[in-house]
Formats: structure tokens, C-alpha cells, sequence
């Protein structure tokens, strides 16, 4: 009868949210369709952007022709390795955008610099795009952050993480992957409010991972 009684509800909840949509987010979402993508509402981003547009691939073009709907607030990318600084400074132009997840891009200085200018990201995935410790720094301004994923990025290291501290909001955090060792991961230590940590295929040790999760009073999970 649970099961029952939630399938109803999650029934119920797309059926509100359908029903609540609004002109200008059936417009965008019928227009991401026609470029080959996907798009549905996001209702936990902002009430003025919560259309979350998905690709298997973009490019500069794409990006830029997504810059000119601001009821976008999420970007999801699975590859990205033909976008280039050029379609990534469209981005800003995206004044609520709080979602960014790219997969396999090939991050340049400037690409990150300009990723670090949606100064309103809550969440930003980067798996497997080549960022490094000087690329992240751009980045430093994402202070609104909550959750971030930086694995499968082997030249972030123990320096990076300077920056990870400074997004005192950041809730999830994955590092699975990276160079971090046990002295990355005491750096962590001022995020009270992180719950959740992966270090899988890193240097950090057990005994540190250990010392850090007794350390964290909000901690659930820390993957090791």
C-alpha cells in the first residue's frame, strides 16, 4: 500500500508541475527539444529559471542559442569536449543559471574563469574535463555552491582545496579520482555544513578519512 500510496503522489506532483508550467518554459522547452535535447522543470531552482536542458553532445553554437532563454537554470552536457571558451563565456549570459554538469570538456583557464562568473551555481559537476589546480582557481568566486563534483580530475590536488573551503554552503562534495592526500583532506575541515564526501582512488588513507569524519559533526557518508 506505500508503494501504492507513492507512486499516486509522484503521479500527482508531475501532474502539478505540468499543469503549473508556464508559456514561456513550454516555449523554451519545445524550442531544446527541437535542438536535439532534452528538457523538463526543475522545481527546487529559482522560480524565474527552472527549465533543466540536457545533451548527449553540444558545441559553441548550441550554447550560444541557449543564452537567449533566461527561464533556463540548469545545463546538463554528457559531452563537451566540442565546446570551447568561445561557447562557454554564453553562459554568463544566463543571469539564474544554478546548475552546470559537463562531461569529457577540456577546460582552458579562461573556460573555467568564465564558469567561475555564474556567480549563482549551487551545483557544478566537472567529471572527467581535465581541470587542474590553476584552471579551478577561476572558479573561487562559486561561493553560493552547495554540491561539487571534481572526480576522475587527477591534476586537482592537495592546492585546490584552498578553494573547496572557501564554498562554506557546500553540502556534497566528490573528489574521487584526484590527486587530494591526507593533508587535502584536513584542509576541508572548516565545512560544517558537508554531509557528503567521496575520496574513492585517492591518496587519502583510512585513518585519515577516520580522523575526519569524527572531526565532522554534519557528516553522513564519506566515500573511501
Amino acid at each position: 500500500m506505500r508503494i501504492v500510496a507513492l507512486l499516486l503522489l509522484l503521479v500527482c506532483t508531475a501532474s502539478t508541475t505540468a499543469q503549473n508550467t508556464t508559456a514561456g518554459e513550454k516555449a523554451v522547452m519545445t524550442e531544446i527539444v527541437r535542438l536535439g535535447g532534452k528538457a523538463d522543470i526543475d522545481t527546487t531552482l529559482f522560480f524565474e529559471a527552472r527549465v533543466v536542458v540536457e545533451f548527449e553532445t553540444a558545441n559553441d553554437a548550441l550554447l550560444a542559442a541557449l543564452k537567449k532563454h533566461p527561464e533556463i537554470g540548469g545545463i546538463k552536457v554528457a559531452d563537451a569536449t566540442k565546446c570551447t571558451d568561445k561557447g562557454l563565456a554564453a553562459l554568463k549570459d544566463l543571469p539564474n543559471l544554478r546548475k552546470i554538469v559537463f562531461g569529457k570538456a577540456t577546460l582552458t583557464p579562461t573556460g573555467a574563469s568564465t564558469i567561475g562568473q555564474c556567480k549563482e551555481l549551487r551545483y557544478l559537476g566537472l567529471v572527467g574535463c581535465g581541470v587542474t589546480d590553476a584552471e579551478f582557481t577561476g572558479m573561487k568566486g562559486l561561493t553560493m555552491l552547495e554540491h561539487l563534483a571534481l572526480s576522475e580530475n587527477p591534476q586537482i590536488t592537495d592546492k585546490s582545496m584552498a578553494t573547496v573551503k572557501g564554498f562554506e554552503r557546500l553540502r556534497v562534495l566528490y573528489l574521487n579520482k584526484t590527486g587530494i592526500t591526507d593533508k587535502g583532506l584536513a584542509e576541508l575541515k572548516g565545512l560544517d555544513g558537508l554531509r557528503t564526501l567521496s575520496v574513492k582512488a585517492t591518496k587519502v588513507t583510512s585513518d585519515a578519512a577516520d580522523k575526519f569524519i569524527d572531526q565532522m559533526p554534519n557528516l553522513r557518508t564519506i566515500g573511501q
